[in-house]
């Protein structure tokens, strides 16, 4: 019992944390991305501390097959075909502990996971960035893998400050 509520009160504190967004960095060139219609998706498993990071391919496709069928954007398969490529590192990062890894002992051995999503869309001839995200831990729902919600943040915030440079609005809050 006191296990469950030690994890219920993480998932808690990891949830309130998501809740205090703070203001978002600068975007880069946020109005270059009114012009992008096709996008190229790197392997998203290269940046810094990718050793971490699991679940990347998963959550690649996840976010490609998202922004297919959002219809605003259309996903290719060669970098010289899209207006701009997405770039950076997202997945799952897992770390384990119990009793076992401190004494010696047989115990329980829980694992946690957090997600990781630190993404730019960058034109596909200057390089320049066009638009970044940094994941915003918080709470999942039953039904959604941590994976499932890194992905689904990327393309909501894509998708949303698309709509608002579209609307002449850039960098709304949410």
């Amino acid at each position: 019992m006191r296990t469950i509520s030690v994890v219920l009160l993480c998932c808690l504190l990891v949830g309130c944390q998501g809740l205090q967004e703070g203001p978002s960095e600068p975007l880069g060139n946020i109005q270059a991305l009114t012009a992008v219609r096709s996008i190229y998706i790197e392997d998203l498993g290269h940046d810094e501390g990718a050793e971490l990071v699991e679940e990347t391919r998963s959550v690649r496709k996840i976010i490609s097959t998202q922004l297919v069928k959002s219809g605003r954007f259309s996903v290719v398969q060669d970098p010289q075909q899209a207006d701009a490529i997405l770039t950076g590192l997202v997945g799952v990062e897992r770390w384990y502990h119990g009793l076992e890894g401190y004494y010696g002992m047989e115990g329980d051995l829980d694992d946690h996971e957090l997600g990781v999503g630190n993404v730019r869309l960058v034109d596909s001839r200057t390089k320049q960035p066009i638009w970044r995200h940094k994941y915003q831990p918080g709470l999942l729902s039953p039904t959604q893998s941590v994976a499932e919600r890194v992905a689904d943040q990327v393309v909501e915030k894509l998708l949303h400050d698309a709509s608002q440079t579209e609307r002449g609005r850039p960098n709304q809050p949410q």
